[in-house]
C-alpha cells in the first residue's frame, strides 16, 4: 500500500497540475455520487430559499474541493519547500494585532473550521516562521488503513505540528496551552455526544471541548482558518473569539461559521457538506447550550 501511495504522490507532484485537477474533479463525481442524498439535504434545509440548480453545483464543487485537499494530503511530502511556500500565504492578521497567533499571547486554543484546504494549515510554521517559536499541538483522528495514516501523519508533522490521537489526546492539548503552545481543535465536525446548538436553523450536536479547554486555562483563543485562492492554494487566517467561558465559546464560533457560509456561494462551497453534522442533534441524551 505505501509503495502505492508514494507512486500516486510522484505522479501528482511530477506531473502538470492539471493532472491533480483532472483527479480531483473524477473523485469529487464519486464522492457525490456516494452521499449526495446527505449534501443536498443539508443544503437545502440550510438554504430553504435556494433552487435545486444551485444545491447541485455547491454540492458538487464541496465534494470537488474535499478531493482536492485529500489529494494534497497524498502529494505534499513530495512537494519542496518552496513549493509549499508559493502555495500557502499568511494573513497579515495572523502575525500582528488582535488576531495574532504569535507566542506574545501565551497559551492559545484554536477553532478549526472544516474547510477544504485545512490539510494545508500544517505548513504555518513554514509559511511564517515567526510562528515556530511555540510548540503546535493538533487533534485528528488516525485513518483505517495503517500505511496511509503513517503517510498522512507524516505530512502532517513534516513542518513541526505534532498529532494527538482524538482517543488519548486532549491530555496533551492541555499541557501544550499550559505550556504557552497552540493547541487545534476541529469544532464543527459530527459528532455523537456534546451539546445541542441550533446551526444553520437545525438542532446539531457540537462538541464543547475547545471552549472547555480555554476556559480552563484562561487561554486566549482564535478561529483559525485556510481561506482557499486557487488549486492547492490558500491564505491562512484568523479571528478573534470574544467569550471566555465554554459555553459562549461555543455559541460564538458556530455563529462565525454560520455567519461565513452564509457570506457566500464560494465560501459555501469551501465546506464539507457531505459530513451529516445534524445527525445526533435530536438525540435525547443532549443537553441544550
Amino acid at each position: 500500500m505505501r509503495a502505492l501511495i508514494a507512486t500516486y504522490a510522484w505522479l501528482l507532484a511530477r506531473l502538470p497540475e492539471g493532472f491533480a485537477r483532472a483527479n480531483a474533479a473524477a473523485l469529487g463525481l464519486l464522492l457525490w455520487g456516494l452521499r449526495r442524498r446527505v449534501i443536498r439535504a443539508n443544503l437545502r434545509a440550510a438554504f430553504p430559499d435556494r433552487d435545486e440548480a444551485w444545491v447541485r453545483h455547491i454540492g458538487r464543487l464541496s465534494c470537488r474541493r474535499a478531493a482536492e485537499m485529500g489529494l494534497f494530503s497524498i502529494v505534499s511530502p513530495r512537494l519542496s519547500d518552496d513549493a509549499i511556500r508559493a502555495r500557502v500565504q499568511v494573513h497579515p492578521e495572523a502575525l500582528a494585532g488582535e488576531a495574532r497567533l504569535t507566542s506574545d499571547v501565551g497559551g492559545l486554543v484554536l477553532f478549526v473550521p472544516h474547510f477544504t484546504l485545512m490539510e494545508m494549515m500544517t505548513a504555518i510554521t513554514l509559511a511564517a516562521p515567526a510562528l515556530g517559536d511555540r510548540p503546535w499541538v493538533t487533534l485528528y483522528r488516525p485513518l483505517n488503513q495503517p500505511a496511509a495514516d503513517a503517510w498522512v501523519k507524516a505530512a502532517r508533522e513534516r513542518f513541526g505540528m505534532r498529532l494527538a490521537s482524538r482517543r488519548e489526546g486532549f491530555g496533551e492539548l492541555m499541557r501544550n496551552v499550559r505550556a504557552g503552545g497552540a493547541s487545534c481543535i476541529l469544532f464543527d465536525q459530527k459528532i455523537q455526544s456534546g451539546r445541542r446548538l441550533t446551526f444553520l436553523g437545525r438542532p446539531a450536536a457540537v462538541t464543547h471541548l475547545p471552549g472547555l479547554l480555554a476556559q480552563r486555562h484562561k487561554a486566549a483563543t482564535r478561529i483559525f482558518w485556510a481561506e482557499r485562492t486557487g488549486f492547492w492554494r490558500c491564505v491562512l487566517r484568523s479571528a478573534v473569539l470574544r467569550s471566555t467561558d465554554t459555553a459562549g465559546l461555543t455559541r460564538e464560533s458556530n455563529a462565525w461559521l454560520e455567519t461565513r457560509l452564509r457570506s457566500s456561494d464560494e465560501a459555501c462551497a469551501d465546506w464539507l457538506w457531505a459530513h451529516d453534522r445534524w445527525r445526533y442533534g435530536d438525540a435525547p441524551w443532549h443537553e441544550e447550550l
